[in-house]
C-alpha cells in the first residue's frame, strides 16, 4: 500500500471510530456508565473510588457486604486517626478480595487491610467477570473508561437498564453505606433462611485466605480479620453450632499463624436478633455497635 493510500485509510478509519467514541463520552456524562462486570455495586464502587480521588490509604477495609455496611465510616474516621476508605461491594467472595487486593494494594498503599466477614464470603466460587476491571492497565481504567464499552460488550439497552433498575446505593465519602429495613419489609424466607455451610467452596476460600495473609505478611502490612456477628437463631441447634465454631477455629488458625489479628464478635447477648435483617446482616443501629467495638480494639493496633 502507498503512503497515500494509507493515509486516506487511517483518515476514513479515525472518522468512522470517532462518533463511536463521541457517543461513548456522551453516555458516560449523562450517568449511563459502561457495564464492566456482572455486579452493579462492585462497578459503582470502582467509579466511586475514581470520584473520590483515592489515593494512598493507610487503613484498607474490603470485603462483601457485611463491610460495606457494618463497618461505619464516621465512627472509624472520627475514632482513629488515620485515611481510611472502604473498598467493600455486595457477594464478595475471600478468593475475590485476593484477586483485588493483589491489585489495590499496590496503587494504594496501605499499611493495614481490614476484612469483616462471616460464613457467606466462604460459601461461593470466584466471579470471574471481576478480571474484566482488574486485569485492565490502570491507565485505562482511571484514564479511559469509555474502552469497557467495547472491551465487554452490551447492547444500550442493557446499559440503561442497568442505570434505572438495579438496586440503588448511596455511598458515603470512606465508601461505606447504611442499612436499615422495617420489620415489616424484612424478608421472612431470608430470616428463617439455614444455609449449607460448608459447600463444595469452602475449602478453596480458606486456601485463598491463608494465601492472602501469607502475601501481606510479605508486603509488610498488617492483616486483621474481623469475624462478623451471627443471627442467634441461626445458631439455635448443636449441628449449625458445631459448624460455626469449626469455621471459627479455622480462620482463627490461619489469621494467628501468619502473624495477622483475628477478632470475634459472635455475641449473641450483646447482637441481639432485634439487630438484624437476616441471618449475618446487620441494622444500622447494629452495625453502629459493632463498629464502636471494633475501633477499641484497632486503637490498641493501629499507630
Amino acid at each position: 500500500m502507498k503512503k497515500g493510500q494509507l493515509n486516506k485509510f487511517v483518515i476514513k478509519a479515525m472518522l468512522f471510530v470517532l462518533p463511536v467514541f463521541v457517543l461513548f463520552g456522551i453516555l458516560l456524562r449523562l450517568g449511563f456508565a459502561p457495564i464492566v462486570t456482572s455486579s452493579g455495586l462492585f462497578d459503582a464502587k470502582m467509579r466511586h473510588i475514581k470520584k473520590q480521588h483515592v489515593k494512598q490509604v493507610n487503613l484498607m477495609a474490603i470485603g462483601s457486604s457485611i463491610t460495606l455496611y457494618e463497618l461505619k465510616s464516621d465512627l472509624v474516621t472520627q475514632s482513629l486517626d488515620t485515611s481510611y476508605y472502604n473498598f467493600a461491594s455486595w457477594g464478595i467472595q475471600i478468593n475475590d478480595m485476593r484477586l483485588m487486593l493483589y491489585k489495590f494494594i499496590p496503587e494504594h498503599r496501605p499499611k493495614y487491610v481490614i476484612i469483616c466477614a462471616s460464613l457467606g464470603e466462604f460459601m461461593s466460587p470466584p466471579n470471574p467477570t471481576y478480571l474484566n476491571y482488574l486485569n485492565t492497565p490502570g491507565f485505562i481504567r482511571n484514564n479511559l473508561p469509555e474502552l469497557f464499552y467495547l472491551k465487554n460488550y452490551n447492547s444500550i439497552h442493557q446499559i440503561i437498564w442497568r442505570k434505572y433498575f438495579e438496586y440503588p446505593i448511596s455511598f458515603d465519602v470512606q465508601g461505606g453505606a447504611s442499612l436499615t429495613v422495617k420489620p415489616k419489609d424484612i424478608n421472612r424466607k431470608m430470616w428463617d433462611a439455614h444455609d449449607e455451610f460448608p459447600t463444595k467452596y469452602t475449602q478453596s476460600n480458606y486456601n485463598g485466605l491463608d494465601s492472602l495473609a501469607v502475601w501481606l505478611k510479605q508486603q509488610n502490612i498488617k492483616f486483621i480479620f474481623v469475624q462478623a456477628p451471627i443471627k442467634k437463631s441461626y445458631a439455635n441447634t448443636a449441628y449449625y453450632q458445631q459448624r460455626i465454631n469449626t469455621h471459627f477455629d479455622k480462620c482463627r488458625s490461619i489469621i494467628e499463624s501468619r502473624g495477622g489479628i483475628y477478632l470475634n464478635y459472635y455475641d449473641t447477648t450483646i447482637f441481639t436478633d432485634s439487630l438484624f435483617v437476616d441471618q449475618y446482616h446487620l441494622q444500622n443501629a447494629g452495625a453502629i455497635v459493632f463498629t464502636k467495638e471494633i475501633v477499641a480494639d484497632l486503637k490498641k493496633v493501629i499507630k
